[in-house]
């Protein structure tokens, strides 16, 4: 094995075991690995994703960059994702200098810090929401780990309602295994408890993890602190999940889904999806792509299926294959097809560099629900297929620009058909952002009869 070889493995293997709890000193090994053996792109992406979720983004930006070269960078995987990594960054500069606010609202289940771009797309206009209607918002968001969907915390029953939790279902150590450890006190000290179903709640998660999820606004309503759920899609759950979701929503004032369908179902506000809130200016690029995504949820085998079917449409309407999508990384093997085809072969981006990309496709062919929207705020019509939850038969419904994939017709008769839509207006954006004020205004002037009387804590 050549010397360059051995120093490239040699620090690659020091550099794993040292991410965890030196990340600094992984970085470092990292970098020296991928200067040895730059042929290794795979390393480099996987260098890359754990730095970053070290929060090690100068790091990670330094080996993104590079990689930007036209040699190495034949498919635009660097550019797309130095763009995500710089748009953090940002992010993270502008919300430590914003000046403190005297409304403080608490966001639970924040998505804006994913590599996926429809969470970041979604959070971003729910938080663009919030401080439209509440100008002197002070915002403290905090992610929610999934692990805990997995955990037991006993002492759940579906028939409990809100006034069952003063003395029981373990709110308070749910929402600190659910959401950090600072999660209790930033409840205790918001004048807006906001939680953010998203898409994480699915039909395989048990009603003691619905619980714990949310548990944030359950607290909050003890303690008398209004508090709002929206900006997600709920399942249809016919059991006694949606019997235990039922009455929770019944007991809060201000409630909404993001779907007509979750809304009809539990009887609670329609409020379209905060990803609709981007405007994004018209791009002058050509358009001469056809955006390729995966499916939420799907197996690798569903997502190679979607990407067979959509380089049929490839090659069938002339457009090049644009991938930028998170599991992309199933598509490796297919490199040199979707080179061959003058593709782009993309993880992530930065939401303005997305819009770019995605304005210069026609068409959408995919499974992914917030892309599927991002393309309808570009004006490109989707082909989308359905995945495990009914965000995507409902957005199919809702955009004159989403056709859902039927399986007794090809997909290239299709997209044949959906090129030839006419351009429809879209759904004001004005309306939508008037629509989220009325919604704040009402959760946070909403009468909360616990904050009339002594609230005992909660255990």
């Amino acid at each position: 094995m050549p010397i360059a070889a051995v120093k490239a493995h040699i620090n690659w293997k020091v550099g794993r075991h040292l991410i965890r709890n030196y990340p600094d000193a992984a970085a470092r090994k990292f970098i020296r690995a991928i200067e040895a053996k730059p042929s290794d792109d795979n390393r480099a992406r996987r260098a890359v994703e754990m730095l970053f979720f070290a929060g090690r983004l100068d790091a990670a930006r330094f080996i993104s960059q590079s990689r930007m070269s036209s040699e190495v960078d034949r498919l635009h995987y660097w550019r797309h994702y130095d763009s995500f990594l710089n748009e953090l960054k940002l992010g993270v500069a502008a919300e430590n200098s914003r000046p403190e606010g005297t409304v403080r609202v608490a966001l639970f289940n924040d998505t804006d810090y994913r590599v996926n771009i429809g969470c970041r797309l979604t959070s971003q206009g729910l938080k663009y929401a919030i401080r439209q209607a509440i100008p002197d918002a002070e915002i403290s968001s905090r992610g929610f780990n999934f692990q805990t969907f997995r955990r037991d915390f006993g002492g759940c029953d579906a028939s409990m309602t809100i006034a069952d939790f003063r003395n029981g279902g373990k709110l308070r150590e749910r929402i600190e295994a659910a959401y950090g450890a600072s999660a209790n006190a930033a409840i205790e000290r918001a004048d807006l408890v906001v939680v953010q179903p998203e898409g994480s709640l699915d039909d395989d998660t048990p009603l003691d993890g619905i619980l714990t999820f949310f548990a944030p606004a359950i607290l909050a309503h003890l303690l008398g602190r209004p508090s709002a759920i929206l900006n997600g899609t709920i399942p249809i759950y016919h059991d006694s999940r949606g019997s235990f979701l039922w009455q929770l929503f019944a007991e809060f004032p201000a409630v909404a889904a993001r779907d007509q369908m979750s809304a009809e179902f539990y009887d609670i506000k329609f409020l379209p999806d905060a990803a609709l809130l981007h405007d994004f200016a018209a791009s002058s690029v050509e358009k001469d792509g056809c955006l390729i995504t995966t499916g939420a949820r799907n197996s690798p085998e569903e997502d190679l299926h979607i990407l067979r079917r959509a380089l049929e449409v490839c090659d069938a309407t002339n457009l090049r294959p644009v991938i930028l999508t998170r599991a992309s990384g199933r598509f490796r093997n297919l490199e040199s097809d979707i080179l061959s085809r003058g593709g782009v072969l993309a993880e992530t981006a930065g939401i303005l560099h997305a819009a770019n990309t995605i304005s210069g496709c026609r068409l959408h062919v995919g499974g992914r629900y917030h892309m599927a929207i991002f393309s309808h705020v570009a004006g490109v019509p989707s082909l989308l297929y359905d995945v495990k939850t009914h965000k995507n038969q409902w957005l199919s419904e809702y955009s004159p620009l989403v056709t859902l994939v039927r399986h007794k017709r090809s997909v290239v008769e299709e997209a044949i058909t959906a090129l030839q839509l006419p351009k429809h207006a879209m759904c004001a954006t004005a309306d939508i952002e008037e629509a989220y004020r009325d919604f704040f205004r009402q959760a946070t002037t909403a009468a909360v009869s616990a904050a009339q009387s002594s609230i005992a804590l909660v255990t």
